[in-house]
């Protein structure tokens, strides 16, 4: 659609994602020529364009996340548990 912004389409393709680069967002022409959005991208995008926006690098955003925590803490439960049990059977 003509006139139409880059925040706009990608709106229309469901928005941002939760590790998303809004600010490294970028659009790749059809002749191979890559921009960096400015603004909304208003005026820059083309018919046939393509925006990509890049997503954080998980290995540091992700390394304690509350998932991770959960899961060594029970992991460490497990393993607690399982010698109690096996001190309680060996008694």
């Amino acid at each position: 659609n003509k006139g139409k912004s880059a925040k706009y389409y990608i709106s229309q393709a469901g928005g941002f994602a939760n590790g998303a680069r809004k600010s490294n967002a970028f659009i790749i022409y059809m002749n191979g020529q890559v921009a960096k959005v400015k603004g909304s991208g208003k005026n820059q995008v083309e018919p046939g364009c393509e925006i990509v926006v890049p997503i954080k690098d998980k290995s540091k955003a992700d390394k304690w996340s509350l998932q991770s925590i959960l899961g060594v803490a029970s992991s460490i439960g497990s393993l607690g548990l399982t010698a109690a049990s096996l001190a309680n059977i060996l008694k």
